[in-house]
């Protein structure tokens, strides 16, 4: 049974790695280090996730290894592979296969029946370093921008904000995307990213400029024309 939120947390993340039909992840270092391709260090991978949500939230290897293994005991059936120095690659071999010990977490929404409408899906493209200054809930933003890795974080003691580097999917649609978040996520880099948002947000501040003038107008006439 799910004990806490860490454990829960811990359990929904390993339980998408492990279905993860592109990224093969290993049981080794807690760091970047021996990640090669579409390789990935598992412990790594779900601590940066896990810190993510909250900066103390942590898993050592034993911990994983002992959630897999009590995966196992639940049903999971787990294709292992050797890749690249004899690392041990974990995944499911049944993909849609669903993980018992994740229903008792009703906002994990595994069940179809009582799934939330889901998050808006960010537009395809290359991926590219961008970085992000965050005054909204970081942990909200970044569910929406599909909990990408951190590259780089840092926090302002003054203002609370955070800045943030991560790779997002560079396209033509992804400042609509961003505009829907408001003033709780500023742009900062790249350059030509940040000019795209000015771009969008003076077409969208001309827009409804336009509309007030035009709605202002024939207010002002119908009140003389009944002033005299």
């Amino acid at each position: 049974m799910i004990q806490n939120d860490l454990q829960r947390l811990r359990w929904m993340i390993l339980d998408e790695a492990l279905r993860d039909p592109v990224m093969e992840y290993f049981m080794g270092e807690r760091t970047k280090t021996n990640e090669t391709g579409n390789t990935r260090s598992l412990i790594h991978y779900v601590n940066t996730r896990l810190k993510a949500v909250n900066r103390d939230f942590s898993c050592s290897k034993r911990m994983l290894q002992n959630d897999v293994a009590y995966f196992q005991q639940k049903g999971a059936r787990l294709e292992p592979r050797f890749r690249r120095g004899h690392k041990r690659i974990l995944r499911y071999i049944n993909l849609n296969w669903k993980n018992p010990l994740l229903k008792a977490a009703s906002f994990l929404n595994y069940e179809k029946d009582e799934a939330t409408p889901a998050l808006p899906a960010l537009p395809e493209g290359p991926l590219t370093p961008v970085t992000l200054r965050i005054t909204g809930d970081e942990a909200v933003i970044r569910q929406h921008l599909g909990n990408p890795e951190i590259l780089q974080r840092s926090t302002d003691s003054k203002t609370n904000a955070t800045t943030i580097q991560a790779e997002l999917p560079m396209s033509p649609g992804l400042p609509a995307f961003f505009l829907g978040f408001g003033t709780d996520v500023e742009v900062l880099a790249p350059e030509s990213f940040r000019e795209d948002m000015r771009q969008a947000v003076n077409a969208l501040q001309k827009l409804y400029k336009k509309d007030a003038a035009a709605s202002k107008k024939p207010v002002q006439g119908d009140l003389f024309e009944g002033l005299f």
